[in-house]
């Protein structure tokens, strides 16, 4: 596979890790694309950019180790690489630029899956269904509103980014 930024190979108790930086934006160009079609509902599409980016911010964050940030399998976010970016899943992650789910000025660790049944074995009902996500976007609903139906009591936030 072929990925985007920079690879740094890290020798760590007898063992060699191949780590992937990349930028917030670029990551979620695979990550949307991984998790999700991009022949997908636009609003999906970006429900899914909001919350995998809330995800990750928690991560960059609290990092699961001293070696990287994330893991790229379902674990955490399917991370593809350039193979699962799209045209479609750019344009909904560059619509949302810099916006997550936030609770009382916190970034949400915005867990979510494939299905309802999905969501509730694995996080007791909180987190977003992707089909879901979907199914509400094919009925007309925003993005804003599918990620406050699946995180209720949220609304976004936004970063802000020093451009010098």
């Amino acid at each position: 596979r072929a990925y985007r930024g920079r690879l740094l190979l890290i020798a760590d108790g007898g063992q060699l890790w191949a780590v992937n930086f990349v930028n917030m934006q670029t990551y979620l160009y695979s990550v949307v694309g991984s998790e999700v079609s991009a022949s997908w509902n636009v609003e999906a599409l970006k429900a899914q950019a909001v919350a995998a980016r809330s995800y990750a911010l928690t991560y960059y964050f609290r990092p699961i180790n001293s070696i990287y940030h994330l893991g790229a399998t379902e674990y955490y976010q399917v991370y593809k690489g350039i193979s699962a970016e799209d045209d479609r899943i750019k344009r909904a992650v560059d619509a949302t630029a810099g916006q997550f789910v936030s609770y009382q000025g916190g970034i949400v660790e915005s867990l979510y899956a494939a299905s309802d049944d999905i969501v509730m074995d694995a996080f007791q009902g909180a987190g977003m269904s992707q089909l879901g996500a979907l199914d509400l976007a094919n009925q007309g609903v925003g993005y804003t509103q599918i990620l406050t139906n699946y995180y209720p009591g949220t609304n976004l936030g936004q970063l802000v980014l020093d451009q010098h």
